[in-house]
């Protein structure tokens, strides 16, 4: 990791303590030495809007700026919210979706759709989807079978996404 990665950490941990309700999600660094592309994914536990993702770019950019951070280089700084399609990364983007259904990987292979139940410290709790089964000839039907809740810690999972319903 490069001092500038290190540095703008420190500048995203500093900033988010002065704004307890904001988490970081994610952040990411591409580009070239001459050219860097920061993006810094934020969220909040009743959903992040676009005016404080500006805010927070603003502050952002101060700091890289009053800091010299890149000298002459160009960088480009991109803060955003995890948006629907974005994997869950951490443990509070879990709670906002309790009673959705998600779609998991886990680091075992394992893919099913369940719907959220609970969130802990250690993992969560959810409901497998019923499952479609072929009876003889017949098209596949969904067949109610005893389904128990689930419990997976966070390390299981390799990947969490939301299934989006337009329902």
């Amino acid at each position: 990791m490069s001092k500038q990665e290190l540095e703008i950490k420190t500048y995203v941990s500093d900033l988010l303590q002065e704004r307890a309700e904001l988490f970081l999600v994610d952040i990411a660094f591409s580009g070239t030495h001459s050219r860097r592309k920061i993006l810094v994914i934020l969220d909040k536990d009743s959903g992040i809007l676009i005016d404080e993702c500006g805010e927070f770019s603003r502050a952002l950019g101060n700091l890289i700026e009053e800091n010299n951070l890149f000298g002459d280089n160009a960088y480009v700084l991109e803060v955003s919210s995890p948006g629907m399609d974005r994997p869950l990364l951490v443990s509070r983007q879990y709670k906002r979706r309790i009673g959705n259904t998600l779609s998991f990987l886990l680091n075992d292979g394992t893919q099913f759709d369940a719907v959220l139940e609970s969130v802990s410290e250690e993992g969560v709790v959810v409901m497998p989807a019923p499952q479609k089964v072929k009876k003889s000839n017949k098209k596949e039907a969904v067949v109610d079978v005893a389904i128990e809740p689930r419990k997976l810690r966070f390390e299981e999972i390799k990947k969490c996404n939301l299934i989006v319903s337009f329902k």
